[in-house]
């Protein structure tokens, strides 16, 4: 069972953001936080993924820049002069994901971050 949904979570095309942090199949229970969920799976208060539904004008946060959960966690001046985290290079992504996950400190800026993004209403 554990080898078929191994092969199935691999294969997929559904759910790439999770894969990419948690790449192996697991019964044991992830514990995340809704604020870990928004910010990892990307399917939060971002412009980015809000524009995709027509709930926000522009994929362009308010800074003007793209609004993705990275650029939020590292870019936006508003949240990252309290909750500040290295910006990483494109090709290191999912490493920092995979990071962030991994530390107790780091989470808890996420917490921070998730908490203060302005709303897109």
């Amino acid at each position: 069972m554990m080898k078929q949904w191994q092969s199935e979570w691999g294969k997929g095309d559904k759910g790439r953001s999770t894969f990419n942090i948690f790449p192996k199949v697991s019964l044991q229970l992830a514990n995340w936080t809704r604020a870990d969920i928004l910010l990892f799976t990307g399917h939060g208060p971002f412009p980015s993924y809000l524009n995709i539904f027509h709930l926000a004008n522009s994929l362009l946060c308010s800074c003007g820049e793209i609004g993705t959960p990275i650029h939020y966690a590292t870019s936006y001046i508003l949240i990252t002069t309290s909750w500040y985290m290295k910006h990483p290079k494109s090709r290191l992504e999912q490493k920092w994901y995979r990071r962030v996950v991994s530390t107790h400190q780091s989470r808890g800026r996420i917490r921070g971050i998730i908490n203060h993004i302005p709303g897109p209403f």
